[in-house]
């Protein structure tokens, strides 16, 4: 078939990615790592520079309202909508150079050698650069293709109102940096073929395997926790021991509660990353401190079993402190279970096995978030992983071979290749 003698181009693929890695969002040497909020100064800068590239390998372009970019490679038939490849250019602030930005430049490599080779598809071939994935500065990760799919429970207008941590709201940021566009952020408008993603692991399970390429069915369920703990503000030295309402000290023991009931129950997990006291002072007992929990499990009857569990403790922990304490709790996010559909895992399947063999492949269920799980929603859509080394990600020493970076780049090219030629025949 015609997509086993298609090559993508390694290096080219891996200089793109580490050149404007190095120009837009690099951290000091001799870090590796990224620092590329969304729609940043730098965020700016590389999708001005995608949709340079994209247009010069003949692409339409089309930016919705929640700065999505859509870049088209028109097909031959003039009634079907695109296969799309979608990932993301942000990161977290602290991040590195392949959660996300290895799945746009994958994409743009298959785009590049679509063109080299004057291949014809069927349906056309899109390349989708998703609006804040990661939430690390607007709150609320795969916030953009959330509202695209129109199932999040975060609509648009919304996340427009949401404020980065300058009070900078979302929608001024988008027309600051000319990514507000007019079209709307809505499948029913805009829609999709199919979406396939091409990302790392971010995790340990296919180096532990000594595997080279996982084949995502699902994406985990996971909700993210607000939590307020209210107290009483006081006189660092001239209160008593016995008399404090210290909501630090009650919140310090929620903290602890979230970890021990995920170890305890075997549920899932459970995280505290996000910590604020309304004083910060070293002189003043706190008054207020909040906390989000995110809580994840492979279902989403398992997620609501652990958050269960852990504000059972909390309650628990309430009645033993017994000093005045107490707490609210508010649902700020979530991303149910997502399955993905058979006709994509069929074609990663099929690619992959083509390319490394039964032996360095397994399925795999996505245990962080991504863009797919939304899509996943409104059209079929899989994924595929290669490998994260010691399985980190969210971290500056996040890497993934270039090689496997190849391997990945080659397998989604065949899938797309594959899924078109399906369509084409009517199989589809």
């Amino acid at each position: 078939m015609a997509s086993s003698k298609l090559k993508i181009n390694s290096g080219r693929l891996n200089d793109t990615l580490q050149s404007t890695c190095t120009s837009w969002g690099a951290l000091s040497a001799p870090s590796s790592g990224m620092c590329r909020l969304t729609l940043s100064r730098e965020d700016k800068d590389v999708r001005d520079w995608l949709v340079a590239e994209c247009k010069g390998l003949g692409c339409d372009i089309k930016v919705d309202q929640m700065g999505n970019i859509f870049a088209v490679r028109p097909g031959t038939a003039k009634d079907r909508r695109a296969i799309a490849m979608g990932s993301h250019l942000d990161t977290q602030p602290a991040g590195g150079r392949y959660d996300g930005i290895l799945g746009v430049q994958a994409a743009l490599e298959v785009l590049r050698t679509l063109h080299d080779n004057d291949v014809a598809t069927h349906c056309p071939i899109a390349l989708v650069d998703w609006t804040n994935e990661e939430g690390a500065r607007f709150p609320g990760a795969m916030m953009a293709s959330g509202v695209w799919s129109t199932k999040s429970s975060t609509p648009l207008e919304a996340c427009w109102d949401t404020q980065d941590k300058e009070g900078m709201r979302m929608k001024q940021v988008l027309e600051d940096v000319g990514y507000l566009g007019e079209t709307k952020c809505d499948y029913r408008d805009n829609g999709l073929e199919c979406h396939f993603e091409l990302h790392i692991e971010q995790g340990p399970i296919l180096e532990r395997e000594g595997k080279s390429v996982g084949v995502v069915t699902s994406v985990q369920g996971m909700k993210w926790f607000a939590v307020r703990v209210e107290g009483v503000e006081g006189h660092s030295g001239t209160t008593p021991m016995p008399g404090r309402s210290d909501a630090l000290v009650t919140a310090s023991r929620l903290i602890t509660a979230v970890r021990d009931t995920a170890l305890k129950t075997e549920l899932g997990v459970a995280t505290v990353g996000v910590i604020k006291s309304d004083t910060s002072s070293q002189a003043t007992i706190p008054a207020g401190i909040e906390f989000i929990i995110d809580i994840r499990c492979s279902t989403d009857e398992l997620v609501e079993q652990l958050a269960t569990e852990i504000f059972k403790a909390f309650s628990s922990i309430i009645t033993s402190e017994n000093n005045g304490t107490s707490y609210t709790i508010q649902r700020t996010w979530d991303l149910p279970e997502s399955r993905f559909h058979p006709r994509c895992i069929d074609a990663v399947w099929t690619s992959a096995l083509e390319a490394v063999g039964e032996d360095q492949m397994i399925d795999m269920k996505s245990r962080a978030g991504h863009d797919s799980a939304w899509t996943s929603r409104v059209c079929p859509t899989s994924m595929v992983f290669v490998p994260s080394k010691d399985g980190i990600s969210h971290n500056p020493n996040e890497y993934t071979s270039p090689e496997h970076c190849a391997l990945g780049a080659q397998i989604l090219l065949d899938a797309v290749l594959r899924y078109d030629e399906k369509v084409k025949a009517g199989e589809y």
